[in-house]
């Protein structure tokens, strides 16, 4: 007979409670595991919310200080606010009798939209067409060349020479030719050729252009300082009663504090930061 080989009963329950031990503590490993990634997320969230009930906090603050000056100065009346006003006043004056009219130079700016690389034949200026811009005494004649464009126009009348018109040529955002008195006394005058003038923007009737001189400022007269000073003073005394029939008023009034103050819910929310205000700290 051949031999029947088996396993004991007690190395089968060794076998058993040697997996058991293993599985328990697999189990016990994957549960602490799961313990310290549960007690980092709680720490994460709890530094967040630390650091959005700090910003809160820093708002609710900044607002309700607001509002305490604010009531504060209701309840103060505005006696400084009128006594700045009517300084601000007396100094706006002499300032304004010290500043000096400055005169703009004539400027000419064209009504036909146009860009450096226009050709001139293309508008209607043919060969031999003529642009004519004449300041006071010189005056500047540009020849068309018939092959020619609105950047060689305008590279002529910059050139500065004494007998040339005294002037500087560009185009503007809206591609409007403007030409400009390189001082501001002398008038500019810009003709042509039948309507070679026109087809750059300068037609009959917007062909002459002459500096704005402003009206002068006059200075402040001695009479004028003593209204002003008679002013400043009915100001300061008016301040002085309004201040006084303010003062006779209770600091406390309750009507004042409930118009100038809000819960902190609602000073977080008109700060950008809705809900109420708790502690997430805890």
């Amino acid at each position: 007979m051949s031999s029947v080989q088996g396993v004991s009963l007690w190395q089968q329950d060794q076998t058993y409670w040697s997996q058991q031990q293993a599985q328990s503590s697999a189990s016990s490993a994957q549960a602490s595991l799961i313990g310290v990634i549960g007690t980092a997320m709680v720490d994460q969230a709890k530094g967040e919310a630390s650091i959005a009930n700090g910003t809160a906090l820093k708002r609710t603050n900044s607002a309700l200080s607001a509002a305490v000056q604010q009531a504060l100065q209701v309840v103060n009346g505005d006696t400084s606010t009128s006594s700045s006003s009517s300084s601000s006043s007396s100094s706006t004056s002499s300032s304004t009798a010290s500043t000096p009219a400055t005169p703009t130079p004539a400027t000419a700016v064209g009504t036909v939209p146009l860009t450096t690389g226009t050709s001139l034949q293309t508008l209607g200026i043919l060969a031999g067409g003529t642009i004519t811009v004449t300041t006071a005494a010189t005056t500047t004649t540009y020849t068309s060349t018939g092959t020619d464009t609105v950047g060689d126009l305008i590279n002529a009348l910059n050139v500065d020479l004494p007998t040339n018109a005294q002037v500087t040529a560009s185009l503007n955002s809206k591609g409007q030719l403007v030409i400009t008195a390189r001082n501001t006394k002398d008038p500019v005058t810009i003709s042509g050729t039948g309507i070679d003038a026109s087809v750059i923007g300068f037609g009959v009737g917007h062909e002459t252009f002459s500096p704005i001189t402003p009206k002068a400022t006059t200075g402040t007269t001695s009479s004028t300082s003593s209204t002003s000073t008679s002013s400043s003073s009915s100001t300061s005394s008016s301040s002085s009663t309004k201040s006084s029939s303010t003062k006779t008023k209770p600091t406390n009034d309750s009507s004042v504090a409930e118009s100038s103050f809000t819960t902190a819910a609602s000073l977080l929310s008109a700060s950008g930061v809705s809900g109420s205000l708790v502690d997430m700290l805890a």
